[in-house]
């Protein structure tokens, strides 16, 4: 009997240890999730010259024979890629996005009531053969002069212009300094004003960075007007918006 009390009394022992200890953690954990916490958040924001134009060019040609089409459109941008060594654009900056292969029909006849389908399929009557090229232009100078010459030699359709930055992480990573150091002044003057402390920042969260181009697209009648006046297309790059957010959360107590 009287092993089995000292075998009760140290299993008590035991248990009365881990209430003990179970206890300190959960007031632990409940302390941290109440206590009092300023969140503020903040936009960077700079304006950048662009260093890089993105010209995007098609050669479309329309015939009868597949071969014939494909051979048209092959020389046609031929003598664009040469007209953009000429420029001195490096192949490498030079990009087909897509190439298509279109079936051409003819208007699909009236069917009258009681036509089986088999005699209304259409037959194809030719092929249309689209060879669309993005090509990267980094000297702005030039960017006219791209768009006149590649036009006067082969392509008969242009998309547009998209201005960009050649490397964005620089200037990506001062608009979050920015941002942050804005965060900060406003959690200071917040504090300030509501006689708080800040004890510690406890959360940092990037709400990401954007690069945003001016409005507005370059147009084919602007590019056929220039080539008519035997000028060069005058173009304007505008600058560029980076904006980024940073928000802060700090640990707070009355001062």
């Amino acid at each position: 009997m009287f092993k089995t009390m000292k075998s009760t009394t140290m299993l008590g022992l035991v248990v009365s240890g881990l209430l003990l200890v179970l206890p300190v953690n959960g007031w632990a954990g409940h302390d941290e999730q109440d206590q009092p916490r300023l969140t503020v958040s903040a936009e960077g924001r700079l304006n950048v010259p662009p260093d890089k134009a993105v010209l995007s060019f098609a050669v479309e040609t329309v015939g009868e024979k597949l071969a014939k089409v494909q051979e048209e459109n092959q020389e046609r941008m031929a003598q664009v890629l040469t007209e953009c060594q000429k420029l001195e654009i490096e192949p490498k900056f030079i990009q087909t996005t897509s190439l298509n292969v279109i079936p051409e029909y003819p208007p699909p006849p009236r069917r009258s009531s009681g036509e089986s389908l088999e005699q209304t399929i259409p037959r194809i009557i030719g092929y249309r053969v689209v060879h669309q090229v993005n090509v990267e232009v980094r000297n702005l100078d030039i960017v006219g002069k791209v768009v006149d010459g590649v036009l006067k030699v082969g392509a008969n359709r242009f998309s547009g212009i998209s201005w960009g930055l050649q490397d964005e992480q620089p200037t990506k990573l001062k608009v979050l300094q920015l941002a942050a150091s804005k965060a900060q002044t406003k959690a200071d003057t917040l504090a300030q004003s509501l006689k708080l402390k800040l004890v510690k920042i406890m959360n940092v969260m990037e709400g990401g960075v954007s690069v945003v181009a001016p409005a507005g697209r370059y147009r084919m009648a602007s590019v056929a007007m220039s080539m008519e006046d035997g000028g060069e297309a005058s173009v304007s790059a505008g600058e560029l918006t980076v904006s980024g957010t940073v928000t802060l959360m700090y640990e707070i107590s009355p001062q």
